[in-house]
């Protein structure tokens, strides 16, 4: 009677926890209708599933130099705040050229953890990023490409990532996650530097004005 009551318990536990992870899933999928299809923030993208690792390549453009872009990226501690998405980004190491950084933000309405290492290279306008921590091993680079008239910028994002979560995430799911963390960093960006008064802007000015 005993070993009965145990396995009824532990089968109502199950269903417990199978009941809240549906839920779960379920507002996480309604969270994602939003970013599928075009995302302003994003000028292009290319997501694919190859096996268990995701494959992921996407632009965007920031109407400032590419040196105070660089300048930009490497200040990773003030996207805090900069969009309600990203509730810390906190360096918690720095050694040469690189440092490691603690985010907390929520992504399809789900707090997410992790520490990343961004490595930079000046000279060749681009950052590495690697997770430390987290659910999702990253491993990609920002590349940063002036515009002939060296007043914007083209920010290339390629990196394979994949998912370490006990549950397979739907694919959709998993690109809309993807396209709001990349859109999401660029706002941040973008508003630093509208508060640094480094953006240029993007309409013609009228003829004849000074």
């Amino acid at each position: 009677m005993k070993g009965r009551g145990i396995a009824i318990a532990a089968l109502i536990l199950a269903a417990l926890v199978a009941g809240w992870f549906y839920a779960k899933m379920r507002g996480v999928q309604q969270a994602a209708i939003k970013w599928d299809g075009p995302v302003p923030e994003v000028a292009s993208e290319n997501i694919r599933k190859d096996g268990d690792v995701t494959k992921v390549e996407m632009t965007s453009r920031i109407d400032a130099p590419v040196d105070a872009v660089f300048e930009a990226f490497a200040e990773p501690g003030k996207a805090e705040g900069r969009v309600p998405e990203i509730k810390q980004a906190k360096v918690v190491a720095t050694e040469g050229s690189k440092k490691q950084v603690e985010f907390h933000v929520t992504t399809l309405g789900q707090l997410q953890v992790f520490t990343v290492e961004l490595d930079y290279d000046k000279v060749g306008n681009m950052i590495g990023i690697k997770t430390v921590e987290g659910a999702i091993d990253i491993d990609g680079k920002y590349k940063l490409t002036p515009s002939p008239d060296g007043k914007h910028t083209l920010v290339t994002y390629t990196a394979t990532q994949k998912n370490k979560l006990p549950l397979p995430i739907p694919q959709d799911v998993e690109r809309s996650g993807i396209k709001e963390q990349f859109a999401n960093l660029m706002k941040a960006i973008k508003k630093y530097l509208a508060d640094e008064g480094k953006i240029v802007s993007s309409v013609p000015r009228p003829a004849g004005a000074a």
